[in-house]
């Protein structure tokens, strides 16, 4: 029998939290749209430090992260930030990363 997962720590688990709800806004759209959201959102809100971090999580197993969170990071990691919104757009998404204001807040 196996032990459980450690739970994970502190500022890795908001991560965690924070890419899932992402995620969960964009499992309402067609696939690519989706992971394409979430890689343009987190490129675009996200500081460099909290994509190393969760990047650091998703090679250590990814532990928690929604299907369509690991996708979409997987996109953004194999593509830079800035690139991001322009596959979005190119999909048929709207970046939040080029129209100012749209997003909450």
């Amino acid at each position: 029998m196996s032990a459980a997962p450690e739970p994970l720590e502190g500022e890795t688990q908001k991560l965690v939290t924070m890419v899932n709800q992402v995620a969960r806004f964009f499992e309402s759209q067609a696939h690519e749209p989706g992971v394409l959201g979430v890689a343009d959102h987190v490129a675009a809100f996200w500081t460099p430090r909290m994509r190393d971090m969760i990047f650091a999580h998703v090679d250590a197993g990814g532990a928690d992260l929604r299907p369509l969170a690991l996708e979409g990071l997987a996109s953004l990691r194999a593509r830079p930030p800035k690139a991001a919104h322009r596959r979005l757009e190119a999909a048929g998404g709207l970046s939040v990363g080029t129209k100012p204001g749209s997003d909450a807040g």
